[in-house]
């Protein structure tokens, strides 16, 4: 019996080293990968500074959301007015990491004079059966961070997107026609703003950040927005 229960000891905690080892390989297979994808677009990895660190996670707080957050895979690219950065925002405060962000981009510059808001996409009701009440609840979810935002004057952009700021007439005075015309020529985007710094993703069926030509996108897409915003 004294053996059985060595071996059936011995067993567990080779299972338990094999998972472990598992586990490390997989993290650093994905972090090289994004190392090899960083580089082939012409980012260079970084550890970000405090600044940066703050900002982003700033963004994603909420006064019922007080989450520790930790950037990871950050990587930066200089642009002629600003920084561009890649990274990923994972939440640490529970026992299991959350991955609040993939690969998502963030601009940071003193071009950039843009108020506290966030931007989200909605379904289409059209072509989605339950579209409608979806977009209801993305709209009550994203209250919790601030106050909506309404653009009658702007009804194709307003089909496409919920607003919501803590400072809505900053929001109104800053959102003018052009800036409402190109994101009603958009669809997916997903943006946190505040400041000198902007985040953006697209929340985007099928979106696979290991693809090239995908992540080039993002970027080119963060670009044409930053220079949208730039004063």
């Amino acid at each position: 019996m004294e053996v059985m229960s060595l071996l059936f000891v011995l067993a567990v905690l080779l299972l338990f080293a094999g998972i472990v080892y598992s586990a490390v390989i997989s993290t650093r297979r994905n972090r090289q990968a994004k190392e090899q994808m960083a580089q082939l677009l012409g980012l260079t990895p970084v550890q970000p500074d405090a600044d940066l660190y703050e900002k982003i996670a700033a963004l994603h707080r909420t006064p019922s959301n007080t989450a520790k957050y930790e950037l990871r895979h950050v990587f930066r690219r200089a642009l002629s007015d600003g920084e561009l950065f890649l990274f990923d925002l994972i939440d640490t405060s529970s026992d299991g990491d959350s991955w609040t962000c993939t690969q998502a981009v963030a601009v940071r510059s003193p071009s950039l004079r843009l108020p506290p808001f966030e931007l989200f996409p909605k379904v289409d009701s059209k072509n989605y059966a339950l579209g409608g009440l979806t977009n209801i609840i993305v709209a009550w979810v994203a209250a919790k961070s601030g106050e909506p935002v309404e653009f009658p004057q702007f009804p194709e952009f307003a089909a496409r997107y919920v607003v919501i700021s803590t400072d809505p007439e900053a929001m109104r005075h800053f959102f003018d026609e052009r800036m409402a015309g190109y994101f009603a020529q958009t669809a997916y985007y997903s943006l946190q703003a505040a400041a000198d710094l902007f985040v953006f993703a697209e929340i985007e069926p099928g979106f696979d950040t290991s693809d090239q030509l995908l992540m080039a996108r993002r970027l080119a897409r963060a670009q044409e927005i930053f220079r949208l915003w730039q004063t």
